[in-house]
């Protein structure tokens, strides 16, 4: 199955062939496997093994590594071409909800309500596994509404807080 992914402005052509994937005509063997109960997945590319923090929202993803946080789109080929014969390619323009992509501690909210971010500004800092995670806005916006304070304890998916897009009420 192939599909596109879009990351950090730039569109990859993926073609999965069962353990192997094919990225700009190289095969490499992979492994992905999510650790029980938590929202971290391993993911092993040849010889080599990285752990990520990873949410998904539908078709995109959260990740989170080293203290980064990557919004990842994942689209199929299917998928991938309805949306160019119907015109709705893309991602919207922006705002959305930010939801905890893990289980954590919520340290500090770096905005108020009525502010305006920019695509990927943090917004908030929540403690996991006794690491500091910069919670990133999905797209430039207003926010609209908080929903949790400092101290307050969440649970993976619990709404953090809403960016409107610049134009919305």
């Amino acid at each position: 199955m192939k599909y596109t992914v879009e990351v950090a402005g730039q569109r990859i052509e993926i073609d999965v062939r069962g353990n192997a994937v094919v990225v700009g005509g190289r095969e490499v063997s992979v492994a992905l496997v999510g650790v029980p109960h938590t929202p971290l997945t391993q993911l092993a590319v040849g010889t080599r093994s990285r752990t990520f923090a990873m949410a998904r929202e539908r078709d995109t993803w959260t990740v989170q590594w080293a203290g980064e946080r990557l919004d990842v789109t994942v689209v199929d080929e299917r998928t991938e071409r309805v949306r160019e014969v119907t015109g709705t390619r893309g991602r919207p323009a922006g705002g959305g909800v930010v939801r905890a992509p893990m289980p954590g501690l919520v340290l500090r909210v770096e905005v108020a309500v009525g502010q305006y971010v920019e695509a990927g500004a943090g917004v908030i800092v929540l403690e996991a596994m006794k690491m500091e995670n910069e919670i990133r806005a999905p797209g430039a916006g207003i926010v609209r509404e908080i929903w949790v304070a400092a101290g307050e304890a969440v649970e993976k998916g619990t709404q953090l807080l809403e960016v409107a897009p610049s134009g919305e009420p």
